[in-house]
C-alpha cells in the first residue's frame, strides 16, 4: 500500500513539475510531443509483437525496477 501511494505521489509530482516546465518554456512542447509519440509507438509495437498481457507485465516490471531502489536505506 505504501509503495502504491508513493507511486501515485511521484506521478502527480512529475505531472506538476512538467506542467510548470511546459508553461515556462514553450519551446519544449515539440520535444515533449515527440517523446510522447515515441513512447506510444513503442507501446503499440509491443502490443502487436508480444500481446497485451506481456506488455502490461513488461510495464509493471519496468516500474518495479526503476521505482524500487535500495540505495541509501
Amino acid at each position: 500500500m505504501r509503495y502504491l501511494l508513493g507511486l501515485i505521489f511521484g506521478i502527480f509530482l512529475i505531472m506538476f513539475i512538467g506542467n510548470i516546465l511546459l508553461t515556462e518554456f514553450p519551446a519544449l512542447v515539440p520535444l515533449f510531443e515527440e517523446g510522447k509519440a515515441m513512447v506510444a509507438n513503442l507501446y503499440n509495437v509491443s502490443l502487436v509483437r508480444y500481446g497485451a498481457m506481456a506488455t502490461i507485465l513488461f510495464i509493471i516490471g519496468l516500474l518495479f525496477v526503476f521505482g524500487d531502489s535500495k540505495k541509501g536505506r
